[in-house]
């Protein structure tokens, strides 16, 4: 019997196939087989199809090589003809798309003409791969990809006197192969809804990242093949909309955020510093909660400058203080153009401004000279300290070159720093570190030693830290905002970041609220000192001061002398590290004529706030059953009622749709009948032909211009005549152009993480192995680090 394939028809599949092959509803019947080696890859990634078809799979399938023209055969009203008409435009192109979505290739317009009403007179659709290749790329080394083939495959469209469109020529020949099963990857067939619009805005606001929400609507979909687009072109749409509602998103964006938010907030501050050529230098701002929360939490501040967050390089400068759970706060925030002394003098003048010119007790830094020389000028009270891992992480580069230093050089430096209770300690101690091991020419360690008041625990025990001795919490907020802003960051979307972090830090605070107000930790022990804890600290608080109860048990005082009404205990503790223990001596001087007056050599209360173990001990040997007033601190507090926690801050909703809170209640009640209706198959035929219904009915009343103007009221009500320049781009102190400079140490634990990975991937190490491996942390917080952290706990407590 002869073959049935017509060797004109270009078509690869028959008119009962209506989307991808495998939702073909007639078990892979086909009226004709495909003739090319490509199209026939459907049929061959199915091992079951031949034989379900009606021959039993004994039609032979003609191939052609890549070069040849596709020759297939689709039922006659599916292939373009001559003559054949459609009622407008917009139907001839969905037509050809559903064709060319068919068989397997991609529809472009070619050429358009216009009549004199304007309207198209005259349509060429062609074949994507039509046209020569135009390589404008100068090197010819490495050319450019190109899917032109100079495919003549077209159809020719021209209007008629009633308004249709008649097909005059049409050729359906292609010089290439097809697949119909990569027809979604054609950009004609890719189309990202509006519904799906809606769901990547909500999510870009939130900070999701684009792989996290595409594969959302991936899992969404079941599968990827199920969804009309690529996550391309999600990132496309959303460049798009964030340079909508941004615009260019420098320095003009964020001046109109600025006023947008003090127009809605009377207590919101900001100050943009700007050059003689109107271009922007350094920015600050806070918000109305914040400025009212430093009232009760601005004795302790952190400020770091460690991170680069957006295209221009300016260094983000957190104000960052602690709260009364013992979690990090924002005190506002700024962008810096340079790190010298002027730039820093005049960021920390407006924050003083910001805060009602009340400068904070204590601040904590990193060990920069600019930064330095500016406190002592705008804060010439305040306590300042350097951060102490900064410097104790740059001892491996420093003296790792010794010979010693394995072999006691860094341990004997350690305990100058953390086992010495006294000036005098330090001073006897380092100067034997310094004697044994030769170091009186090491720069370093000189100007170390020059600078000892600012970063040795041992100077710094009278002072109140509320816990904090590095820019730890400046750093976290840092890693806030890692995966979500990065080197090409406007100023605007940084922003709406900061927004963000905002956001949370408040709903943290205020759930930690509720479990104080809501949730009792139970006491440990009889002690009515516990007990009044318990009623008046928050849980955060409420559970270091049982750490340090716990372990009154093993403490035993020994009177050491009197003098007067005051005695001197001594107090042994053990101390356990990572490894290894430790036996810690300290002195505690308690007041008879003063009831409950106590200080312990260890400064716990002094810097944390919290009452040590040992002096906890001292008044289980002395009888004090009653807590000192001057040992509950209001900082810790549960049951004060603070001004800021009144406040609500408005934030910027400018970028959001107008009917965005009518959609979010529509999708809620949507949620809702789903539910109900697709328990049962009627139910869900009955809501399926009524939301179409519903769709008819609303579609034609779009008002496409409400959004738009009322965008525009916004702008104009808080607009501003004068322009700001977006800056120069700068690079800070050789930084790194993302996050924060990382030191040999930290190079090196990472190459071992990767290796470790690499391990893992290969199957060739054991798990005990894995574990003893140490892992980089984020934001650069090594082994060595929570090592000395946990040995200043040590000390500290």
């Amino acid at each position: 019997m002869e073959d049935p394939v017509s060797r004109i028809s270009t078509s690869s599949i028959t008119s009962k196939f209506e989307g991808i092959e495998d939702n073909r509803p007639d078990g892979w019947e086909t009226e004709s087989p495909c003739t090319s080696s490509r199209v026939d890859e459907c049929v061959a990634d199915r091992p079951d199809a031949q034989d379900n078809r009606p021959d039993g799979g004994k039609t032979e399938t003609p191939t052609t090589s890549a070069g040849a023209s596709e020759k297939v055969q689709m039922d006659g009203d599916d292939v373009p003809k001559s003559k054949m008409e459609f009622n407008s435009l917009e139907d001839l192109m969905s037509y050809y798309k559903e064709y060319g979505k068919k068989c397997g290739f991609g529809v472009m317009t070619k050429r358009s003409e216009r009549g004199e009403d304007g309207t198209v007179r005259y349509v060429t659709l062609a074949c994507a791969r039509g046209g020569k290749a135009r390589n404008r790329i100068l090197n010819v080394a490495n050319p450019r990809p190109t899917g032109k083939t100079e495919c003549k495959a077209k159809i020719n469209a021209s209007k008629t006197a009633d308004g249709k469109f008649r097909l005059n020529t049409v050729h359906n020949i292609h010089n290439h192969n097809l697949s119909p099963k990569k027809s979604r990857f054609f950009r004609c067939n890719r189309e990202v809804s509006e519904t799906v619009k809606r769901v990547l805005d909500t999510n870009d606001m939130a900070g999701i990242r684009m792989n996290k929400s595409f594969g959302s609507l991936v899992v969404g979909a079941g599968g990827f093949e199920n969804l009309p687009f690529l996550e391309k072109d999600c990132r496309n749409y959303i460049d798009k909309a964030r340079h909508l509602r941004l615009g260019a998103g420098g320095a003009g964006a964020l001046q109109d955020y600025f006023l947008r938010m003090q127009y809605k907030n009377p207590g919101f501050f900001a100050l943009m510093d700007l050059d003689d050529d109107g271009r922007l230098k350094n920015v600050f701002w806070a918000d109305p909660r914040s400025r009212a929360a430093y009232q009760y939490f601005g004795d302790v501040v952190t400020f770091d400058t460690t991170y680069l967050t957006n295209r221009y390089g300016m260094p983000f400068a957190p104000f960052v203080g602690v709260n009364h759970h013992g979690q990090s706060i924002l005190l506002g925030a700024g962008l810096i153009s340079s790190e010298d002394t002027e730039t820093f003098e005049w960021l920390f003048r407006t924050w003083l401004e910001c805060m009602d010119g009340i400068a904070p007790k204590a601040i904590i830094t990193d060990q920069d000279r600019a930064m330095k020389n500016a406190i002592s000028i705008v804060f010439p009270e305040s306590q300042h300290r350097f951060c102490l891992w900064h410097i104790l992480k740059k001892v491996p580069e420093k003296l790792g070159s010794y010979g010693s230093y394995k072999s006691g050089l860094k341990t004997t430096l350690m305990k100058c720093v953390y086992d010495t209770q006294t000036r005098e300690e330090f001073e006897n101690c380092w100067d034997r570190f310094i004697t044994t091991y030769n170091l009186h020419e090491n720069v370093w360690l000189k100007s170390l030693y020059t600078e000892r008041e600012y970063w040795v625990p041992a100077f710094l025990r009278d002072v109140f830290w509320a816990g904090m001795s590095t820019t730890q919490r400046s750093e976290s907020m840092n890693a806030f905002f890692d995966g979500y802003v990065h080197a090409k960051t406007n100023l605007k979307e940084f922003v709406d970041q900061y927004d963000n972090a905002l956001k949370k830090k408040i709903e943290n605070e205020n759930v930690a609220d509720f479990h104080s107000f809501n949730v009792t930790i139970p006491c440990i022990s009889r002690s009515p000192i516990e007990k009044r804890y318990q009623d008046l600290y928050t849980n955060g608080k409420f559970r270091e001061v049982q750490q340090q109860l716990a372990r009154v048990i093993d403490l035993d005082p020994v009177l050491l002398k009197v003098d007067g009404t005051v005695k001197t205990f001594v107090v042994e503790d053990e101390v356990c590290l990572e490894e290894f223990t430790k036996l810690v001596t300290h002195s505690v001087q308690f007041s008879q004529e003063d009831t409950g007056a106590a200080k312990c050599s260890c400064g716990l209360f002094e810097m944390r706030g919290i009452v040590c173990r040992h002096i906890f001990a001292v008044f289980k040997c002395n009888g004090v059953k009653s807590l000192p007033d001057r040992y509950i601190l209001d900082r810790w507090r549960k049951d004060i009622k603070r001004r800021y926690m009144l406040i609500h801050s408005n934030y910027d909703t400018v970028h959001q749709r107008e009917d965005s809170i009518a959609y979010s209640s529509l999708l809620n009640i949507c949620y809702k009948m789903i539910t109900h209706a697709a328990g049962s198959r009627e139910h869900t035929l009955d809501a399926t032909n009524k939301l179409h219904a519903m769709i008819d009915l609303y579609s034609g009343n779009l008002d496409p211009t409400a959004h738009a103007s009322d965008t525009a009221n916004v702008t104009a009500t808080v607009g501003s005549s004068k322009q700001v320049l977006s800056p120069h781009i700068v690079r800070g102190k050789g930084r790194p152009p993302s996050l924060r400079r990382a030191s040999r140490m930290e190079r090196d634990l990472r190459k071992v993480k990767e290796k470790t990975k690499r391990a893992q991937g290969k199957g060739k190490r054991k798990q005990t192995e894995l574990e003893s491996i140490p892992a980089a942390d984020p934001v650069g917080a090594q082994p060595e680090e929570r090592l000395m952290q946990s040995q200043e706990s040590v000390r500290e407590s």
